[in-house]
C-alpha cells in the first residue's frame, strides 16, 4: 500500500476514502483494532472489515464498500448483526457490588442535576415579565422533563434493588457506537469504527442506537426485533429505561432561533422517549400475563 499512488481523497460519512490504482479504499487513524478483530474472529463473528494493510505506519487500510440500500432494511440488518455480536460474546460474571454502587451514584447524580437545572430554569423563566419563544416553549413542556426525570429515577431505583440481590451478572462485547454511518450493509455486511468497543452491560449498544436515530427510525419495531433475538432481562430493562428517559442538559446561547429549535428537539426527544417505555413496558406486562394464564 506505500507504494500505490493516491489520485484523489474524499470523505464519506465522515470517513476518508482514497481512489488509487487498484480502487478505493477507508483509511482511519492507526489504532488497537486488531486485538478487537482476533477477538471476534475467536467468537465466529464475521460481520467486521479487516484491515487490509497499514499505510505509512500511521493509517489503517480497509477495502471501500458502498451501501445503497434504504435506511429502514439498513436499521432492521443492523439489529440482526447487534443482536449476533451480543449473543456469541455473552459471558457471566459475579456481581460487584462497589460496581453496582458506583453506576448508581453516577447515574442518581445526574438525575439530580438534570432536575436542579429544571428547577432553576423554570424560576428564572417564571420571573421575567416577557417570555422568550425559547422559554415559553420550555415552561409549556417543563412538566413532561420532570415526569421523565421522576420515572428514571424509579427505574433506576428498581435496578439498582434488584443488582443487590443478584448474585451473577451478564457482559458482552459492545460495539460502542452502532450507528447508520458505522454500518455498511450489502453482500458482506459488517460493522466499522470499533474504536470505542468494551465489555459491558448489553442495553448500552442499543441505547446509543436508539439516541443517536429515535427521529430518523421507528425504534419501537426495531427494538422488538433485537428483543427477539437478544431479550433483556428484568433489571436490564430497569436500567435501560431509566437511561433512555434520561436526557442531556439544554446548552442554551444567546441565539432566540438557535434555543427555541434545541427546545423543540428535546421536548420531541422527551415525548417519545415517554412513549417508548410506556409501550415496552405494557408489551412487557401483556406478555407476562399470557405467560401465567397459560
Amino acid at each position: 500500500m506505500n507504494e500505490l499512488e493516491i489520485h484523489r481523497c474524499f470523505f464519506i460519512r465522515g470517513k476518508k476514502v482514497i481512489e488509487t490504482d487498484e480502487g478505493k479504499f477507508f483509511m482511519v487513524p492507526k489504532g488497537n483494532r486488531e486485538k478487537v478483530f482476533r477477538y471476534l474472529e475467536t467468537k465466529k463473528f464475521p460481520f467486521f472489515l479487516p484491515i487490509l494493510s497499514v499505510y505509512r505506519g500511521t493509517y489503517e487500510v480497509y477495502r471501500y464498500m458502498n451501501d445503497d440500500i434504504d435506511i429502514n432494511d439498513k436499521a432492521i440488518n443492523l439489529v440482526h448483526i447487534l443482536s449476533l455480536l451480543h449473543i456469541k460474546t455473552t459471558t457471566y460474571q459475579e456481581v460487584v457490588l462497589d460496581n453496582i454502587k458506583k453506576i448508581y451514584e453516577d447515574i442518581l447524580n445526574r438525575l439530580d442535576s438534570l432536575f436542579q437545572f429544571y428547577q432553576e430554569l423554570v424560576q428564572n423563566i417564571e420571573s421575567q415579565v416577557y417570555m422568550s419563544p425559547d422559554a415559553y416553549l420550555f415552561i409549556r413542556n417543563s412538566s413532561l422533563f420532570f415526569q421523565n426525570l421522576e420515572q428514571s429515577r424509579q427505574f433506576l431505583e428498581q435496578w439498582y434493588q434488584s443488582k443487590k440481590n443478584a448474585t451473577k451478572e451478564r457482559l458482552v462485547f459492545l460495539h460502542g457506537s452502532p450507528n447508520l454511518d458505522t454500518f455498511i450493509d450489502g453482500d458482506n455486511p459488517c460493522f466499522m469504527d470499533w474504536d470505542f468497543s468494551h465489555k459491558g452491560y448489553v442495553i448500552y449498544d442499543f441505547l446509543y442506537f436508539y439516541k443517536k436515530n429515535y427521529l430518523l427510525l421507528e425504534m419501537q419495531s426495531l427494538f422488538q426485533i433485537y428483543q427477539s433475538k437478544y431479550p433483556f432481562s428484568e433489571e436490564e430493562l430497569y436500567l435501560f429505561y431509566s437511561l433512555i428517559l434520561l436526557d442531556e442538559k439544554i446548552q442554551f446561547s444567546s441565539n432566540y432561533y438557535e434555543n427555541t429549535i434545541l427546545v423543540q428537539d428535546r421536548v420531541a426527544y422527551a415525548f417519545k422517549a415517554r412513549k417508548f417505555v410506556l409501550e415496552q413496558n405494557q408489551k412487557k406486562q401483556k406478555t407476562n400475563q399470557e405467560e401465567f394464564s397459560e
